[in-house]
């Protein structure tokens, strides 16, 4: 008896007889729920249920916060109880935050293996085998892409090329107008960032067995007559990545923000590779295809810095090039507004340089 005395309460309080109950519904949800929730799911109810139990119905819990130094009296044991409840909230975010990141590359794959197969099916590879691959990732530019793609070169350094449009779930009809005016078209059924469209056309590009990958933009930022510039490098073996710089050529004046982020961004890598780089906001750049495979590529939208940073990790020979960055022809951007894009442009940064 006075075991049992001093585990469970003398007395059922209302508030431990409101916390017995939601602990048995908690339990119940998850033993209804289990053929269609997850097993980690139910075991976390599961978990859940039963700790609060614990808690509500015996002592165990007191005896266990008075060892951490939360007594009884003055909020003590209220305070305790919320200190393991927000460890215990941290751990939970933890687990959706890695689950969360799970589940957006599988999505990432799903969209490349559709966008693939559906590539191979139509006979497209051969179109680009040894050839300069100039892959344009496009999101809602049907006011722009036929001007760029009237433009594209039919042979660069003497090779020829041929140009693929990745839409990224455009709901203008994008795809459609860069049909009409000759390129290749891969679809995204839903939009999922530059950089999701970049890792598409890179591994269509690879399977294709193309000799180098040039990108730019569709909004007719990037010159398509510059392209030498950058694929000259490559096929001569002297770089295996050329980067475009606006720093080194020329640009159309920005922001003040921007700009300035642009020089703050350009320091930190050139801090932290110990490399110099003049512009690592850049997407205008042509990479031998051969390289693709080595490199990590996860950033969906914050991609630019990434490629650069993980060429830099991987020893890839490269330099950069200047060319010309115009403003865009119509519409508006589709980065963020300053603060969040200079938010997401440090954390895709540090990411990259941290794995």
């Amino acid at each position: 008896m006075a075991l049992y005395a001093g585990i469970f309460p003398a007395e059922l309080t209302t508030l431990r007889s409101v916390g017995l109950i939601a602990a048995v519904a908690i339990v119940a949800f998850a033993v209804a729920r289990r053929r269609s929730l997850r097993n980690a799911d139910v075991l976390i109810l599961l978990t859940a249920g039963l700790g609060l139990a614990i808690v509500a119905g015996t002592e165990i819990t007191d005896k266990l916060l008075s060892t951490f130094s939360f007594e009884k009296g003055n909020g003590g044991r209220i305070l305790g109880l919320a200190v393991f409840a927000i460890f215990v909230l941290f751990v939970l975010i933890l687990r959706a935050l890695s689950q969360a990141a799970r589940n957006s590359r599988q999505l990432s794959a799903v969209l490349e293996g559709l966008a693939w197969e559906e590539f191979r099916q139509a006979g497209l590879p051969e179109r680009f085998r040894d050839k300069v691959a100039i892959v344009v990732p496009a999101y809602n530019e049907a006011e722009n892409i036929g001007y760029v793609l009237d433009r594209m070169p039919q042979r660069v350094c003497g090779v020829e090329a041929a140009v693929l449009v990745v839409d990224d779930g455009s709901r203008d009809g994008t795809g459609d107008v860069a049909a009409e005016h000759g390129a290749v078209v891969a679809r995204h059924v839903i939009n999922r960032g530059g950089g999701a469209a970049l890792r598409t056309g890179y591994r269509l590009m690879v399977e294709s067995g193309a000799e180098v990958v040039v990108t730019l933009d569709a909004d007719g930022q990037h010159l398509p007559s510059e392209m030498e510039r950058l694929v000259k490098p490559v096929l001569d073996g002297e770089v295996d990545v050329a980067h475009g710089s606006r720093v080194l050529g020329h640009a159309d004046r920005n922001h003040f923000a921007r700009e300035l982020g642009i020089v703050f961004f350009n320091r930190l890598v050139s801090t932290i590779t110990r490399t110099r780089v003049s512009d690592c906001s850049n997407g205008y750049r042509a990479v031998r295809t051969t390289v693709l495979p080595q490199l990590v590529l996860r950033q969906e939208q914050f991609h630019t810095s990434e490629f650069m940073i993980e060429a830099i990790k991987r020893g890839v020979p490269a330099k950069e090039i200047p060319i010309t960055v115009e403003r865009r022809l119509h519409g508006h951007s589709k980065k963020p507004a300053v603060v969040r894009y200079g938010l997401g442009f440090a954390n895709a940064i540090v990411r990259t340089w941290l794995r």
